[in-house]
């Protein structure tokens, strides 16, 4: 280390992160947990069915890369998701497994018989869910409901985490009532503050995480967002500023409509943000998000961070060899560092330089002369083409230039 947490093997961000008058005001907590959803909340991305066995492999995954904790399904939906669940718990994995529940005892005798130590008991508290849903529910119906489950679950053995889901809509007196009702009459072990539809900003949560972290009296609060803004990531991180100590999210963002803040993106900005030692396996992180990609058919996007193509693709001319000979210049977390690979492609944007390192990889050498024919065979071809060349008609335009 050179004393630069900002400036490490394994990444080059930006200094003012760990500027003393930035930091001053974060309330991290001395440990972050990550709670990896893609069981349950990924696969309800319209068209993702995961079989059994799918849910093993991936349980499997997490937990040897270092998970800490998954929830494996909500036994609840289907004998499938039932018998996935209860096999996923006798595997033996390091990892704490989590089971999805409405508020309903029903509901928690199906987590308690499938064998997890841990259930998220979910009920809603929007404003407009409740008008529009559940318009004859009152604020005791809820309590009432919330604490008879919580306690059933108690009862039961379970580390209960109480889920009030779209919390960011709802009405500020009525959550404050609902959570500390709740957490004196049912005491669950943590309470999670639901960004459920994504639509609101991180300034507004670290707000709001503190006055949650009042209101339910010195117990862990969790978060989970969504990214229907773009900002899951964002405000997780937020959330975690402001004392969150559980990340909820989904490996590659998946999840219902724009998907779950991108659990692979917070556990690496985690690590290179804020100094954050998860303990996760970040080397296999691509490998993982590549797995997921296979077993949904949700293809990870061009310029996914971390594992879509272009995150460590180079076609620009400019300042090839620094992104080469110096490659945290240009990008900012070590390919190594997650499992990545550099690649150089060649296109418009290409210049001589790049095609000298393409010819090198191909351990191939031509005069300039020839250099400057085929490097305007490959702007040509790429403005026709309107894409960067493969290698094979990189190698055919080598062939016509020898």
């Amino acid at each position: 280390m050179n004393g630069k947490p900002w400036e490490t093997e394994n990444w080059n961000v930006s200094q003012c992160n760990y500027w003393d008058e930035v930091r001053e005001s974060f309330r991290l907590a001395p440990h972050i947990q990550f709670h990896d959803a893609t069981l349950r909340d990924g696969e309800q991305s319209p068209g993702v069915v995961f079989s059994v066995e799918d849910k093993i492999a991936i349980a499997k995954q997490l937990d040897e890369i270092g998970m800490h904790r998954i929830e494996a399904g909500m036994p609840a939906v289907s004998p499938q998701d039932f018998e996935a669940i209860c096999r996923i718990s006798r595997l033996g994995l390091k990892a704490k497994l989590f089971a999805f529940s409405r508020a309903m005892p029903g509901d928690i005798e199906k987590v308690v018989a499938s064998g997890v130590s841990g259930a998220v008991i979910e009920i809603t508290c929007g404003e407009s869910r409740l008008k529009y849903a559940h318009p004859k529910w009152s604020l005791e119906d809820v309590v009432r409901q919330s604490v008879e489950t919580v306690r059933f679950a108690k009862r039961h053995g379970l580390y209960t985490v109480y889920f009030p889901y779209d919390t960011t809509r709802a009405d500020p007196a009525f959550l404050k009532e609902l959570l500390r009702e709740v957490c004196e009459q049912a005491d669950p072990d943590a309470v999670a503050v639901v960004d459920t539809t994504g639509t609101i900003l991180p300034s507004a949560l670290r707000v709001l995480v503190g006055r949650v972290r009042e209101y339910v009296g010195g117990r862990p609060v969790e978060i989970h967002t969504h990214n229907d803004l773009g900002m899951g990531v964002a405000n997780a991180l937020a959330a975690v500023e402001a004392g969150a100590e559980v990340v909820h999210g989904c490996i590659n963002g998946l999840g219902e409509r724009c998907g779950n803040a991108a659990m692979e993106e917070m556990v690496v900005a985690a690590e290179a943000l804020y100094g954050i030692r998860t303990g996760i396996d970040c080397s296999r992180l691509r490998e993982t998000c590549l797995l997921l990609e296979r077993l949904s058919g949700v293809k990870v996007p061009f310029n996914k961070p971390i594992a879509g193509p272009a995150a460590y693709m180079k076609e620009s001319g400019v300042g090839i060899k620094v992104a080469t000979e110096h490659p945290l210049v240009t990008f900012p977390i070590s390919d190594r560092f997650v499992g990545g690979r550099r690649t150089l492609v060649l296109g418009k944007k290409s210049g001589k330089d790049s095609i000298h390192m393409k010819l090198d990889e191909l351990h191939e050498t031509l005069s300039e002369e020839k250099v400057e024919r085929l490097l305007a065979q490959v702007k040509e071809l790429s403005i026709r083409e309107r894409r960067y060349l493969t290698d094979a008609e990189f190698r055919a335009l080598l062939d016509s230039v020898r």
